[in-house]
């Protein structure tokens, strides 16, 4: 409930700005703890806008399993937009948590969720508006301990000055542990000797002790997975149930961060599927829900679950959304089951437009079955088709490109020849990123103009395609991120100086600002392309070399050269590909 007193000492600036919904928490769905009588509270910090935060699938899972902890207390914070922030400081008022309206001072934990590079100098001015020190080293016990987690913790050293402690992996059960093991020692120990002691737990990383760390895992259980959730008091950017399917990709398509730092492969039970997507939906009042996954049709069972789920909500108006499809799992039955009542675009992902571009990434997916998928979902009722493709890979050539267009023209003619409606297809190009972890971590990025001459290219040959629209991801962008993703720890220097002037929430392009970058780049004599452009050497150390996801390095060096000559290898589903997640991390896939 908003108390009177936030109120009575907030309504004005609420009053003057956009969206003052997403700063008075209270949301349907949330926790309401006595602040005062936890003894170890967590402040999830997420650097992006409220209406992604609040849609952010991991962030739920944290906030629901530390706030079911006896004692323990996890609330909210989201990246507030300029006008806030403009008139907080007009006003001389703090920052505040949503729930119960503390400082994230206050707290034992912040806990911030990297999921975008982009985000870095965010977290830096989240730092500033709440009183905390921007650098690890100026901070001492009376401070809480800045936490992050998250893809980008892959590497950390870019954000290792500000960070005491990443979680590498999953964070289920690490973060918890960090959060009890802090308020154990911190009326006990300086801050240096606790963060040694976090050092030991399996899964973190801390910077000032530079310590060797694996990935944790957590196994995927109806008691780790959230019933209810925060429903926002707007539209947010994923306004539906989430629930999650499996995680790990046994695809690993060479470019696919997420694919190996997610492995083994983790499927959820079936029953624990349909109960939970029961009882969320019936918690929350969507009427739509999603089923997650980096590959969702790929689940051993999907066509089972979904037959389940739609015969539970029949008539009922909530619909289901499976946000990534796989071409080849994907059949006509599947189409019928996920035939709901609204029709928005579905969703499919060739990434390249020639077999010999597909097997060069091992997308494992060919020509017909794109098709195939594709004319199967317009035979069933979607009208609008949305393709994913990347641009800019490695050893890609202008055969390449011209096999998008190519592909498109097969999928009209197909429809032609059957005689259906041309769809209405989007086609959202987005520009190869390096990443670490992956067999394309020693790949070099196309420069800004290789990739504009491309898109040029491709452009003029979508002329013929009068039922095809072109979105481009921004070239720059992506050249920004491939900076942050594979840079050392000399890359916290611009980040600092990015962000001592002015540069915040750069994931939004109308606050990303070049000019800015092009004059930190000269004044640290970085020169950002030349960096991104570089093929990195198969011997050379990393900066991430200390983060191990459980993937032999001998064998990601193995897939990239197996690329140059687009010989695939066997998703991981199908057989062991020897990557050594499995022996590493003693463990195994789990199928369902």
């Amino acid at each position: 409930m908003i108390s009177d007193e936030f109120l009575a000492e907030y309504e004005d600036i609420l009053f003057q700005i956009e969206r003052p919904s997403r700063y008075i928490g209270d949301e349907y769905g949330s926790y309401d703890k006595n602040f005062d009588k936890q003894k170890g509270k967590f402040l999830f910090a997420f650097p992006d806008k409220y209406e992604i935060g609040i849609s952010n699938f991991g962030h739920k899972i944290i906030y629901d399993l530390i706030n079911k902890e006896e004692g323990y207390l996890c609330d909210r914070i989201y990246a507030p937009d300029k006008d806030f922030i403009e008139l907080l400081k007009k006003n001389n008022k703090p920052l505040y948590a949503l729930e119960s309206k503390r400082k994230p001072k206050e707290f034992d934990v912040v806990g911030f969720g990297l999921q975008y590079e982009m985000c870095y100098t965010t977290v830096l001015k989240m730092l500033e508006l709440s009183d905390i020190p921007i650098f690890s080293k100026d901070r001492n016990i009376s401070h809480p301990l800045i936490l992050a987690g998250g893809p980008c913790t892959s590497n950390p050293k870019p954000m290792s000055p500000f960070i005491d402690v990443f979680i590498i992996g999953d964070g289920e059960e690490v973060n918890i542990e960090v959060l009890k093991k802090y308020v154990e020692l911190k009326n006990s120990k300086d801050r240096f000797e606790i963060i040694k002691e976090l050092s030991k737990i399996k899964g973190v990383y801390c910077p000032i002790v530079d310590n060797f760390t694996q990935k944790r895992i957590a196994n995927l259980t109806y008691e780790n997975h959230p019933l209810n959730s925060p429903v926002s008091h707007f539209a947010s950017i994923h306004d539906r149930a989430t629930i999650e399917l499996r995680r790990g990709c046994g695809r690993m398509c060479r470019f696919c961060q997420a694919s190996h730092i997610n492995l083994p492969i983790r499927e959820r039970k079936k029953e624990d599927i349909i109960n939970i997507a029961k009882e969320y939906v019936k918690n929350t009042g969507y009427d739509e829900y999603s089923l997650l996954s980096l590959s969702s049709n790929d689940h051993g069972q999907i066509e089972d679950i979904l037959e389940a789920l739609s015969c539970h909500f029949k008539s009922t108006g909530i619909n289901v959304s499976l946000p990534s499809q796989r071409a080849d799992k994907f059949s006509l039955r599947l189409a019928s089951l996920i035939n709901g009542e609204k029709k928005s675009a579905i969703t499919i992902a060739p990434e390249a437009g020639t077999q010999r571009m597909r097997d060069v990434i091992n997308k494992n997916l060919d020509e017909n079955q794109i098709i195939n998928a594709t004319i199967s979902c317009i035979k069933n009722g979607w009208n609008k088709i949305k393709y994913y493709f990347v641009i800019g890979l490695p050893f890609e050539t202008y055969d390449d490109l011209k096999g998008i267009v190519e592909l498109i023209e097969k999928v009209n003619l197909s429809c032609r020849n059957e005689g259906l409606k041309y769809p209405q297809i989007t086609c959202s190009i987005s520009v190869f990123v390096p990443k670490p972890h992956t067999p394309f971590q020693f790949a070099r990025q196309n420069t800004i103009d290789e990739i504009n001459e491309k898109i040029n290219y491709l452009k003029n040959l979508k002329n013929s395609l009068k039922n095809v629209r072109f979105n481009f991801h921004n070239p720059k962008m992506s050249q920004l991120e491939a900076f942050f993703t594979r840079g050392d720890e000399k890359v916290s220097y611009f980040i600092y100086e990015m962000y001592k002037n002015g540069a915040y929430l750069e994931s939004w392009d109308e606050n990303l600002n070049l000019e800015l970058y092009e004059k930190t780049s000269k004044k640290l004599n970085i020169d950002i392309e030349s960096t991104t452009s570089r093929e990195i050497g198969q011997e050379e150390l990393l900066p991430w070399d200390k983060i191990s996801y459980g993937i032999d390095k001998n064998w990601l060096k193995e897939e990239y050269n197996k690329a140059k000559t687009a010989v695939k290898t066997i998703p991981c589903e199908i057989k062991c590909s020897n990557c050594g997640v499995c022996k590493n991390l003693s463990t195994k896939k789990n199928l369902a």
